[in-house]
């Protein structure tokens, strides 16, 4: 059966490892507060965003994407 005081040295000898996995993330400080916002809820972003790029495209080609668009999804295209 483990001391405590093994099992403490082995909480710190994990924390040590995850403390330089975190000094050597590849992913910037900006990104981790974005990631960590989106995480939350991500329908906050992606509904509006699709929403304006539909409309944008919709108003650069016109009925045609329209028609793209729902026969790519299987609606009643002419």
């Amino acid at each position: 059966m483990k001391i405590e005081r093994d099992f403490i040295e082995e909480l710190e000898e994990k924390a040590r490892e995850q403390q330089l996995i975190v000094k050597t993330e590849m992913i910037p400080v900006w990104a981790k507060g974005i990631g960590d916002w989106l995480v939350v809820n991500p329908w906050r972003v992606l509904v509006p965003i699709a929403a304006m790029v539909y409309l944008i495209l919709r108003i650069v080609f016109g009925n045609d994407y329209l028609e793209f668009i729902l026969g790519l999804f299987g609606g009643f295209a002419r």
